[in-house]
């Protein structure tokens, strides 16, 4: 355990240093974990509300049939 050994070497001000390092780290990749989670669990596939109401509004401006183009006289 070479890594440990080399911690023990260290002064207590930089092991308190390097002890505040490790626990940023642990928060920084706590966050990074929950943001890849919260990707995960809305999957493309799921229909939700929002994707109805964009289909909705885009339906509305761009209809699927031309409309029919009719002279006024």
């Amino acid at each position: 355990m070479r890594g440990f050994n080399e911690y023990q070497k260290l002064n207590s001000e930089d092991q308190k240093a390097f002890r505040r390092y490790l626990w940023a780290n642990a928060v920084v990749g706590a966050i990074l974990l929950a943001g890849l989670i919260a990707l995960a669990v809305n999957v493309p596939g799921d229909k939700s509300e929002t994707t109805d109401q964009h289909a909705t509004i885009h339906h509305k401006l761009l209809p699927l049939e031309p409309a029919s183009i009719s002279p006024s006289r």
